[in-house]
């Protein structure tokens, strides 16, 4: 009983710093899920954005967005703080074509390699908006309904809803 009386108090700060941790994560992936759909937000004011895993994007924790607009097709990385534009490609004379994705060294899935007329390319495995949830990468009919979706605003681009332009910048 003794023993007991003298580990319960270890015991019980154990669990309030496990307790800690876990609630520390939870407000992280809330609070990252929030400037994800903040950027979303702003990106599809100008056009399409779709959130994504780049090839071998599983090495970072923050998200990546796919944005398309009538100049250029960029990848976003989205963090907490302000989003970096990581990768760019003229939209002029872009094309979609399904792709294999590597996500990480282990997995493959399908997804979407977007080719710029110059030969630069895009690879990304698309994914449903943001959730605090698991979600996997979009295939079979969704998938090919996104691909149709960034190759018609490839072939013909639409003017942003708000009249001018604007970029993930400026959430």
């Amino acid at each position: 009983m003794h023993t007991f009386l003298v580990l319960f108090p270890i015991l019980v700060v154990l669990l309030a710093l496990l307790a800690l941790l876990v609630s520390g994560l939870v407000v992280y992936g809330r609070m990252l899920v929030r400037n994800q759909r903040r950027v979303l937000e702003s990106l599809r004011r100008n056009g399409l954005a779709f959130l994504c895993r780049p090839t071998m994007g599983m090495r970072s924790m923050a998200g990546f967005i796919l944005g398309i607009d009538r100049n250029a097709v960029s990848l976003w990385k989205v963090g907490l703080g302000q989003p970096k534009r990581t990768q760019t490609i003229p939209s002029h004379g872009a094309r979609v074509v399904p792709a294999t994705v590597r996500i990480n060294v282990a997995r493959s899935s399908p997804g979407l390699s977007v080719l710029s007329a110059g030969g630069s390319r895009v690879d990304v495995a698309v994914y449903p908006d943001p959730t605090m949830g698991y979600s996997a990468p979009t295939k079979g009919p969704s998938l090919d309904l996104v691909g149709q979706q960034i190759q018609q605003a490839l072939t013909h681009p639409v003017e942003p809803a708000n009249g001018g332009t604007r970029s993930a910048g400026d959430v």
